[in-house]
């Protein structure tokens, strides 16, 4: 005898593939759209970060992009200079001569003009040129780590002639290495591997960091991004706080906030090329007193690694995946990100029990 179904179990079963089907769609929703967000202290490197991303998983910089960022490039070198010569008055190291106490004056004024973004006159590119070569100059540099002075200054003082030239348009690479201070929250959407990955960068200064709780909703993965060559050397909102122990603290409220339980935390140990030279010189030890290792490189990003790996209060439920970065070098930038790219990408699919 053939059981016909009945009406209503007909109906119900329609409305349950219809539900199978809908948690199906919101499964694959939830795992094609990512939120991830770059957190960190000023000038650790996020801008950059977010910056190579454009570069590898969108179009790049357009050419009136690279042509705009001039300005930026101009005034990064005059404010630097600036700052040398601040710092240089502070350690009492005197100019050799008349002719580059009239240089100083010359881009003291500048500084102060509100004019530094524009092109160079021949008189601001000697001045330039003649300072960078003042032995008390160099040797107020190498004491870079006591005042504040952006990392790409001397990079951008090495390519002075060619941006001295008229026609000059900034380079993939110099748009990475320009320093504008991020302001409240700068975004890259990019779709890879069928996935649409929507990256936030916030503001890093203490004064921003209020704006973050508003991008705290469904966070797929936090990039935290620590600068660590600078064990050395002090926030430039109070030219006090050690930067790296001002980064760790805040590593601890971010690995441990109830905002991020479910969100991955990758950690980046950014300027790995900086800190590689830097330690030739000044040990860990400077600020890590309790460090007895060898003054090379993979004891001493391990040490600084575990420092951060510790404030994790919840090991057993939360992985922290750490990776030495140079934010500067694309190609080494493109295997990491490719790697956390992977790495968000299953989390979700074992969230959603898609695996």
């Amino acid at each position: 005898m053939v059981m016909c179904k009945r009406p209503e179990d007909a109906e119900q079963a329609r409305i349950s593939a219809q539900i199978d089907r809908q948690l199906r769609r919101d499964a694959n929703n939830e795992i094609g759209n990512q939120k991830l967000i770059l957190l960190g202290t000023g000038e650790c490197g996020k801008s950059t970060v977010l910056k190579q991303m454009n570069i590898l998983h969108k179009d790049g910089f357009s050419e009136t992009q690279l042509a705009l960022m001039a300005g930026a490039v101009y005034s990064n070198l005059v404010s630097g200079m600036a700052n040398l010569l601040r710092a240089r008055e502070t350690f009492m190291y005197p100019l050799s001569d008349s002719d580059a106490d009239m240089d100083a004056r010359r881009i003291m004024a500048l500084a102060e003009s509100g004019k530094e973004h524009e092109p160079f006159t021949n008189a601001v590119y000697m001045a330039l040129k003649n300072l960078w070569q003042q032995p008390n100059i160099q040797r107020t540099y190498q004491r870079r780590a006591e005042f504040q002075l952006g990392d790409s200054f001397e990079y951008f003082m090495l390519h002075l002639d060619r941006i001295n030239d008229p026609e000059f348009k900034p380079t993939p690479e110099d748009a990475l290495r320009i320093r504008v201070p991020t302001t409240g929250v700068v975004q890259v959407h990019f779709k890879i591997k069928g996935c649409l990955f929507r990256v936030f960068d916030v503001g890093g200064q203490r004064s921003e960091r209020r704006k973050w709780i508003h991008h705290f909703d469904d966070v797929n993965a936090i990039i935290f991004i620590t600068a660590i060559s600078e064990f050395d050397q002090t926030l430039m909102e109070d030219g006090k706080t050690n930067r790296l122990v001002e980064s760790m603290d805040l590593f601890a409220q971010i690995c441990n906030s109830k905002w991020f339980v479910t969100a991955a935390i990758i950690l980046f140990l950014n300027k790995k090329d900086l800190f590689e030279k830097k330690i030739k010189s000044v040990p860990i030890s400077y600020l890590f007193k309790e460090y007895k290792g060898e003054n090379e490189y993979a004891p001493s990003i391990e040490h600084i690694r575990y420092q951060f790996e510790k404030r994790n209060e919840h090991p057993q439920t939360k992985k922290i995946y750490p990776h030495e970065t140079c934010a500067t070098d694309t190609n080494q930038v493109q295997l990491v990100i490719d790697s956390v790219i992977d790495m968000v990408i299953a989390k979700n699919l074992r969230g959603t029990g898609m695996e």
